[in-house]
């Protein structure tokens, strides 16, 4: 069968602001490819998804696109729009127990930490939002990315506690919170190693 790779996230997983082929979602097909040639790629991410939306309008397209491998990166817009984290943890495990259904293997990262953002740092110093508190949400948030992958097996990309992709101010676009290209770049190399060790095909 030949691998069919179904992308679920937000703008970072759409590749919002960067040239095409430049997000790390067709940075990863591109490698598939290099497996499999009939590889086929199915890019459901969407600007401005939150684990809500992306409940509602990706994942039974996600079903129905028969994936043999997928990926679930959301949350960011979360954070920024106050979800609480058990409130976030309740959709993930939503989406989750429906995107089980397609019994294929699913990476799944944390976020990274959004408080080292530019954006952060602005909505420090105009909103009055401090970047501890920030950082202590998205720590939150990620107990239940990684409580998620233990429950359903599966492939965990720690974009948080060991990439520190967050540390490097070229990875951030000149809006100050979405990746740029070579953000992409960065996140690709992340978490091609999790997708390398299954067997999607």
């Amino acid at each position: 069968m030949p691998i069919h790779y179904v992308a679920l996230g937000d703008s970072a997983g759409a590749g919002f602001g960067v040239p095409a082929g430049a997000g790390y979602v067709d940075r990863v097909f591109t490698r598939l490819q290099r497996r499999d040639p009939a590889a086929q790629l199915r890019n459901l991410a969407r600007n401005g998804a939150t684990t809500e939306t992306l409940l509602a309008d990706q994942v039974a397209a996600a079903l129905a696109a028969r994936p043999t491998v997928c990926s679930l990166f959301i949350g960011g817009n979360d954070l920024w729009r106050g979800v609480t984290p058990s409130h976030y943890g309740r959709n993930l495990e939503a989406i989750a127990d429906r995107l089980d259904r397609a019994r294929c293997p699913v990476v799944v990262g944390t976020l990274p930490n959004l408080a080292h953002a530019p954006a952060a740092a602005l909505a420090e110093r105009f909103l009055g939002i401090a970047r501890a508190q920030i950082e202590e949400r998205i720590v939150a948030y990620n107990e239940r990315v990684r409580r998620l992958a233990v429950d359903h097996s599966y492939a965990l990309v720690d974009l948080f506690g060991t990439a520190r992709l967050d540390e490097h101010a070229e990875y951030f676009a000149a809006d100050g919170f979405h990746p740029s290209a070579a953000g992409h770049a960065a996140w690709f190399e992340t978490i091609w190693p999790a997708f390398a060790a299954l067997d999607p095909g």
